[in-house]
């Protein structure tokens, strides 16, 4: 019978966390980044100038919207890949070599994308505080840095369970994809219950209301109406953070289950 795994020591999390820092730094994520978040700025600063009316309101909706996605999946991307790299050419193993457990790798290397997350969407302020207003740009990050931490936690789940750059990188895209626009799903699914009865529709329905009670909600996670509109109260933007951290808790549950039984 196999002992359960000791506890991870905080100073081997630690440790992994800085080196999945670095080496976010030393493969040009922020460039990365950048590079997609100006393209993004650029081309929704000439889709507003077509405008007639409330150009500048119409810019910072637009670059909102383009720049959480191309970031979701860039950032997504870095991780799998990431992930997939360490398996693939066993580096993983120089770690579990040293005082490091499993859990401690997987939950080091968690922190460590969350704080590159957390540094990415802290430099992203400077121009959507531009675009849009210091507070409004303070929630819209905060809201972009939780879904990146659930991206990150999701893709961490699928790149150590398949090991394979295009089925993990695949899967949470069509994670991301369902995530966000399940909530609409469901709104369309129920607004014509009483027009379209019938039991296969009824099935649908009860699947659409048992993957909204799996999947984290990304599409309350902040969207270009905070930067345009009302933003939510301090205490609905802690309830998100909250989720999204518990929502990353299960997913890196489930990692750790399945990365515990892989064998070396």
């Amino acid at each position: 019978m196999n002992a359960p795994p000791a506890p991870p020591s905080p100073r081997a999390v630690a440790l992994v966390a800085t080196a999945t820092l670095l080496e976010a730094l030393r493969s040009r994520l922020g460039w990365l980044l950048a590079a997609t978040g100006l393209l993004a700025l650029v081309s929704c600063a000439f889709a507003a100038s077509l405008a007639l009316t409330e150009s500048g309101r119409m810019q910072a909706a637009l670059s909102g919207s383009a720049i959480r996605i191309a970031w979701v999946f860039v950032f997504t991307l870095h991780v799998t890949g990431s992930l997939v790299r360490d398996l693939n050419e066993r580096g993983f193993e120089h770690w579990l070599a040293l005082p490091v457990s499993r859990s401690a790798w997987v939950l080091g290397r968690a922190a460590g994308f969350a704080a590159a997350a957390a540094a990415a969407c802290a430099a992203l302020w400077i121009p959507m505080a531009a675009l849009s207003a210091p507070g409004p740009a303070a929630a819209w990050c905060l809201g972009l840095f939780a879904e990146l931490v659930v991206m990150a936690s999701a893709a961490t789940f699928f790149a150590l369970s398949l090991g394979h750059l295009a089925a993990a990188a695949a899967l949470a895209a069509g994670f991301y994809l369902l995530a966000r626009s399940l909530d609409a799903l469901r709104l369309i699914a129920h607004a014509g219950e009483a027009l379209t009865p019938g039991p296969l529709l009824d099935v649908l329905r009860a699947g659409l209301d048992l993957l909204a009670w799996l999947l984290p909600a990304l599409s309350r996670y902040g969207g270009s109406s905070w930067l345009v509109d009302a933003v939510p109260p301090a205490a609905a933007l802690a309830a998100l953070l909250g989720a999204a951290l518990a929502q990353s808790a299960l997913l890196l549950a489930a990692a750790l289950v399945d990365f515990h039984r892989r064998a070396l």
